[in-house]
């Protein structure tokens, strides 16, 4: 891709973090920007430049790196006289991997190319394990060109690139592969309680899935060691599904489309949320669940 890019990468939650990291170890020049200092400290123990602000990360980087947790987020970054637009003046790159609404990311495109700015649309499928083992799946959308300059830069991050097409389509894919992660949450949350509530034990459903390979599902044994001891220290929080969830049915209903269990998870997630349990794993919607057999959750 001829000159390695200057990266600034903004954002450093738990996806983040891990995905900087990787660009570090593959040896790309990175500076870093976060919202909450603290969390550059350990970046600046490596030798990354750390920016005060968007804009000052933009003016070192030809290439910046959103990773952020929704719209609002990406504005504050964005937007205004010390946001990362304020900064570009044309041949920069933005690569977007946070998860927004198909909407915004349209829009984003669209400043991009007013500024003469290369823009990719590349959230990504997997959750902490796979973003620390560079395992995450990249769901692109952009240029076709532009993606395959920037394969190297994203494979850096994962181990699959999966061209999409043109904005908004990385986000598209994304909520549709989100879809399927939160009905597969929530099968194996209800299943649980279920088998609780008629007296036998969790373990047995992983037991049964394990022996049979058509239900021999990676995802399930992520989720195995949440459900079963109740632990649900996040690796990707609640509060992230329920915005993809509602982002869904948006787009759903705005091509006359129903989503009934995907409505019906989306209901489970807010009850949730409005427990208090936003920034714990996607799994805790189980706690809800077991409520009502007078078991305490724990957390």
């Amino acid at each position: 891709m001829g000159l390695p890019p200057r990266i600034g990468f903004i954002g450093l939650g738990i996806m983040g973090r891990a995905m900087a990291s990787n660009l570090l170890k593959a040896g790309f020049q990175v500076s870093v920007y976060n919202r909450t200092r603290q969390r550059t400290a350990e970046f600046a123990d490596l030798g990354c430049e750390i920016a005060v602000t968007p804009r000052a990360l933009a003016k070192r980087a030809d290439t910046v790196i959103t990773m952020v947790s929704d719209n609002a987020a990406m504005d504050a970054v964005m937007e205004g006289p010390e946001g990362v637009l304020s900064a570009f003046a044309g041949g920069n790159t933005l690569i977007n991997m946070s998860t927004l609404s198909p909407d915004y990311t349209s829009a984003l495109a669209r400043k991009c190319y007013t500024a003469g700015v290369g823009f990719l649309d590349c959230p990504v499928s997997g959750s902490k394990g796979a973003a620390e083992k560079g395992e995450l799946v990249i769901l692109a959308g952009g240029e076709k060109p532009l993606v395959e300059k920037f394969t190297p830069v994203l494979k850096a991050m994962g181990k699959a690139v999966v061209y999409a097409g043109a904005a908004p389509a990385g986000t598209a894919l994304k909520l549709c592969v989100n879809l399927v992660i939160a009905q597969l949450t929530t099968a194996l949350a209800e299943s649980a309680a279920l088998a609780e509530a008629q007296g036998i034990a969790p373990a047995l459903i992983f037991e049964a899935i394990d022996q049979n390979p058509a239900m021999n599902c990676g995802y399930f044994s992520l989720k195995k060691n949440n459900i079963l001891n109740k632990d649900f220290t996040p690796a990707f929080p609640l509060k992230h599904m329920l915005k993809d969830a509602r982002f869904m049915l948006v787009e759903a209903a705005r091509r006359k489309l129903q989503l009934p269990v995907t409505a019906a998870v989306e209901t489970l997630l807010a009850k949730s949320y409005n427990s208090g349990y936003g920034e714990k794993d996607l799994s805790v919607i189980l706690a809800n669940l077991t409520e009502t057999l007078g078991q305490e959750s724990t957390t």
